[in-house]
């Protein structure tokens, strides 16, 4: 099953909300969001995911 690693770098827009519905509804594919906007981020699972993940995107 694919793994993709979506990363937020900034406040989520109705684009990127209806993007993660679609993939997240995808019977075959693993989506997994981490939120940098988040008051304290944890940087260290970040680097476990990015090297989890079978593509990644930045938001």
């Amino acid at each position: 099953m694919p793994k993709q690693l979506h990363i937020l770098t900034g406040p989520k827009d109705e684009l990127v909300d209806r993007l993660l519905r679609v993939q997240q509804s995808q019977p075959n594919s693993e989506v997994v969001v981490v939120d940098l906007t988040a008051p304290e981020p944890d940087y260290e699972a970040l680097v476990r995911k990015v090297f989890e993940a079978d593509s990644i995107a930045t938001w």
